[in-house]
């Protein structure tokens, strides 16, 4: 048996599920058909670095190391950024390009194992085409494309260690299973080999020479990219461009109904899209203007003397930490920060509840909301994976009623989960901000993707992912799949034991 899992960044159910119904997304309806169609709530931030990491381990931040696409990492008194635009990384030097993504998210950043990982260690083989998360246990070198080896400060050579097939755009590339190089598209106008277009020709190769591994992860990203210019609907076409390679995927497999004979193909995204106003003084948040009064660390610098304060944005979200243990000095942050009605939630770690759990803490325009996991009185009910929460204050804050003793969320999906696996993350902030729709954080030299869509938040727009599954034979999932259910239901369908199990709680 072997599973086929397919990431395609941003795919947010509102724009796909009606397209798959209508028609419009034939491969896709097909898909869905022979097996099951639902929507997965994804982690939180909702921002890829951290969101495909947690599809690939299983693991909310707290656990898996990676805790946004900005945080600071105060092992290494550092700022680890992956932005979301793969050219201003570049341009900012190849270099640390190459040490801080391909080295440092897939090697002493990264703290929860992945499937690559597990699946290799069982005895089983696994194969990456173009997934961000790539970390396992072979050797491979990384090759700098000729127009990039001429940029300055390029002539970095190093090594990643992947599953025994990886493959990542023009920078790594090996052969499958059965010895057959794989060529992706390649060059700048593919932005080398990273765009969807490359993505789909090594997987019908792979699927021509019937060459797929136990374990496959592939990742179209364009569909990002384009749903930050114009907006997840406008973005469709897309989607309908990632449609038409699976076509061409299933034909060069001898059909859909062959393949699904011995492979579960899983297609799921990352996260979804919110769309941004146009106007920028209605949906720019500056934060730095916002806490002008306290003094900030450079962006993207280690603390200095004399700073209160680091933002760390992320698109939707920010991180904000703080150089001093002031409990005045949070309240005063999150007073700045609530009197902006573009803000929409604050969070932080709130201390210990009298039974001894660790408590958070949430705060809107509706007041404050302070919960935490066990407790059995009039003000607790369980989520829909059994675990029991507790909390006083308004649950207006995030938008959660209780019906038949089971919390029920409307515009934040699963939140408290979501925000506890954040705030425990230990280079983690100690608060957390979050936009609300059609509004973003901007930073000095950065510009809000206005007219466009965004991400990173807690929100329901973008925290809610397709999710279809179909394989040999019938199967039962969670009535709420989530991102961190990926994983264990990997291993399940490859009979292979996991730390995890599907649907628990949290």
């Amino acid at each position: 048996m072997k599973v086929l899992l397919i990431v395609v960044d941003a795919a947010t159910p509102r724009v796909v599920v009606p397209a798959i119904q209508t028609g419009r997304l034939p491969h896709l309806q097909r898909l869905a058909e022979a097996g099951q169609m639902q929507e997965s709530v994804t982690m939180f931030p909702s921002i890829t670095p951290a969101a495909t990491t947690t599809i690939i381990t299983g693991e909310y931040p707290a656990r898996s190391g990676i805790v946004g696409a900005a945080w600071y990492d105060e092992a290494h008194e550092d700022v680890a950024y992956f932005g979301d635009d793969f050219w201003v990384v570049a341009r900012e030097g190849f270099r640390a390009f190459l040490r801080d993504f391909l080295v440092g998210l897939n090697g002493e950043r990264l703290t929860s194992p992945t499937l690559f990982e597990q699946v290799e260690h069982a005895g089983k083989k696994a194969m990456c085409l173009n997934y961000l998360i790539f970390k396992g246990n072979v050797a491979h070198t990384v090759h700098i494309p000729k127009l990039l080896a001429l940029l300055p400060g390029v002539s970095l050579t190093t090594t990643v260690h992947g599953p025994s097939t990886l493959c990542l755009g023009d920078f790594v590339a090996t052969r499958t299973l059965r010895g057959k190089p794989l060529i992706d598209k390649g060059g700048v106008l593919h932005r080398f080999g990273m765009d969807d277009a490359s993505t789909g020709k090594m997987l019908a190769e792979v699927a021509e020479d019937d060459a797929f591994a136990d374990f496959n992860v592939a990742y179209f990203a364009d569909n990002d990219y384009r749903s930050h210019d114009v907006g997840p609907h406008a973005a469709l076409d897309v989607i309908e461009r990632v449609d038409a390679a699976l076509g061409t995927m299933f034909e060069a497999a001898g059909g859909m109904d062959q393949l699904l004979r011995d492979t579960w193909v899983i297609v799921t995204s990352d996260h979804g899209h919110c769309e941004i106003l146009e106007d920028a003084d209605q949906a720019a948040i500056r934060l730095d203007v916002t806490f002008k009064e306290l003094q900030q660390a450079a962006l993207g610098k280690p603390w200095a003397d004399g700073d209160q304060i680091m933002i760390c944005p992320n698109m939707r979200a920010a991180q904000i930490y703080f150089h001093s243990k002031d409990d005045a000095e949070l309240a005063r942050v999150v007073e700045l920060a609530l009197a902006d009605p573009r803000v929409d939630l604050a969070a932080w770690g709130a201390g210990r509840s009298v039974q001894g759990s660790t408590m958070y803490a949430a705060a809107s325009a509706d007041g404050r909301l302070d919960f935490w996991r066990g407790g059995n009185g009039d003000a607790s009910a369980r989520d829909a994976y059994g675990t029991t929460w507790s909390w006083r204050g308004t649950l207006d804050v995030l938008d959660v009623a209780v019906q038949d003793g089971m919390l029920r969320w409307e515009d934040y999906p699963n939140a408290f989960e979501r925000l506890a696996g954040a705030l425990d993350a230990t280079t983690g902030a100690r608060l957390w901000l979050t936009a609300r729709p059609g509004c973003e954080f901007e930073v000095p030299g950065g510009k809000a993707h206005l007219g466009g869509g965004s991400h990173g938040g807690l929100h329901a727009l973008e925290s809610l992912c397709p999710f279809i599954v179909a394989g040999p034979q019938p199967l039962t999932l969670p009535v709420e799949m989530r991102s961190v259910d990926i994983a264990p239901l990997c291993l399940d369908l490859l009979g292979l034991p996991s730390v995890r199990r599907l649907g628990e709680p949290r």
